[in-house]
């Protein structure tokens, strides 16, 4: 997916540094060996959910482009989400697409850390955060025609009738 969109021209080519996986070949082993790292790492870079919403509970002061700001309480406001996945203070290397990566349960892309230790901690997390890996899933073997296991639960690539 993400190789796709640096080859549509959707993504500048700059943004992303694919490293060991930039031909289609290494991009489809990949995902072969684990679609849930490399839909997860693919989300990462490029996430379904950028940002995020609030109400400020308290006065707030921002320094915004050298000036600051005082923001009161009940003010509607919206945060990025998104450019923390970039941090190379928690990512090493953060532009280069790696499924690999020992950390990437920490990126903010379904409003949360998915799959941390600590998930049910985060104030707002996705609830269809598994079904959108299943569905990812199911559309990229539908494209190589493959067949990988939807959930990790499940392991056989058949949903369950009821959970």
């Amino acid at each position: 997916a993400s190789f796709l969109q640096v080859k549509s021209g959707e993504a500048p080519t700059k943004s992303i540094d694919f490293g060991d996986y930039n031909t289609a070949d290494k991009m489809k082993a990949a995902f072969a060996e684990d679609p849930d790292a490399y839909i997860k790492e693919t989300c990462r870079l490029d996430p379904p959910v950028t940002s995020a919403t609030g109400v400020l509970k308290e006065v707030t002061e921002v320094s915004l482009a050298g000036r600051d700001f005082t923001f009161d309480p009940g003010l509607l406001n919206q945060y990025v989400l998104s450019m923390a996945n970039r941090d190379p203070a928690l990512y090493s290397s953060p532009e280069k697409f790696d499924p690999g990566r020992i950390n990437l349960h920490r990126a903010l892309t379904w409003n949360g850390a998915f799959g941390a230790a600590d998930e049910a901690d985060y104030p707002r997390i996705c609830p269809g955060r598994y079904l959108s890996l299943d569905v990812t899933k199911v559309i990229i073997n539908h494209v190589l025609g493959t067949s990988a296991p939807l959930n990790k639960y499940f392991g056989d690539g058949v949903p369950p009738t009821a959970c």
